[in-house]
């Protein structure tokens, strides 16, 4: 996913995991709060980062964000933020670090620092039924949900774009500050498409396998990364370190297995 712009508020919270001997030493007055490391995401994008049947924030990227924490020796607490305003809110230091399928872009390195931790790639997904869609080519004139500010969001303004150049309607673009409230609209029958991350449809398609189906080719494979502000190099370098010492330890891999992501791991 990917945004640079916009006034998301921070809400939400938890604390997610216990202190333990720091593997990894990060200054005093590195963190907003002394023994905690508080990550902004938008936690509504499963299996990555949603929230479970008790209300507490879990996922793939909640479980890497508790490993890195624990490596420091700090406890964390995860921020539920729009993310349209995710970076503005790392920037506005209402959280340490991003850790929410922030995509490694040219623009956002202009502004935030990030440590790589995984691959992404987005996809398209309709109804089972739904057969005059099989590609992003069949989207002309159709609607489509996404999130805003997201990748998705711009790949299918571009694929617009296409179409109006082949002298063919535009897609009806309708973009949701989550990406869950996007999936809805599917649900519902208020759109004919819904774009979103290929690990998040691989997952919605394994609880609904009946409902939802995946058209197309999978798209802008990409890196992922925790983001810290430019100015704080010292957490950067801690995270980088912590994630290190994470894959070291097999931690990492457990993690992405746990979560049927391995295809995304990154070597080395």
């Amino acid at each position: 996913m990917t945004s640079l712009t916009g006034c998301g508020a921070a809400s939400g919270k938890a604390a997610a995991s216990a202190p333990t001997t720091a593997a990894v030493k990060i200054a005093a007055g590195t963190l907003n709060a002394a023994g905690q490391i508080t990550y902004c995401a938008d936690i509504s994008a499963p299996p990555l980062t949603f929230y479970d049947t008790a209300q507490k924030p879990t996922g793939a990227e909640i479980e890497l964000g508790d490993a890195l924490a624990a490596e420091l020796g700090v406890t964390s607490k995860w921020a539920n933020t729009s993310f349209n305003g995710i970076i503005p809110a790392l920037q506005g230091k209402q959280c340490d670090a991003i850790i929410s399928q922030l995509y490694i872009k040219p623009a956002r390195q202009a502004v935030v620092d990030f440590v790589p931790y995984m691959y992404a790639s987005n996809t398209l997904v309709v109804a089972e039924h739904n057969d005059a869609i099989q590609s992003a080519d069949d989207l002309c004139g159709k609607r489509a949900a996404g999130e805003t500010g997201t990748t998705v969001v711009q790949y299918l303004t571009d694929q617009s774009a296409k179409c109006e150049a082949a002298g063919k309607p535009k897609i009806d673009i309708r973009q949701f500050t989550r990406d869950s409230e996007a999936l809805q609209q599917l649900r519902l029958g208020l759109v004919d498409s819904y774009a979103t991350t290929l690990e998040t449809a691989a997952y919605v398609l394994k609880q609904q396998p009946d409902t939802f189906k995946v058209v197309g080719e999978p798209f802008n494979r990409i890196q992922v990364g925790a983001a810290t502000r430019k100015d704080d190099a010292a957490l950067h370098d801690a995270l980088a370190q912590a994630l290190a010492a994470v894959k070291k330890s097999g931690t990492y891999d457990a993690i992405l297995k746990k979560w049927n992501l391995p295809g995304d791991a990154l070597t080395g």
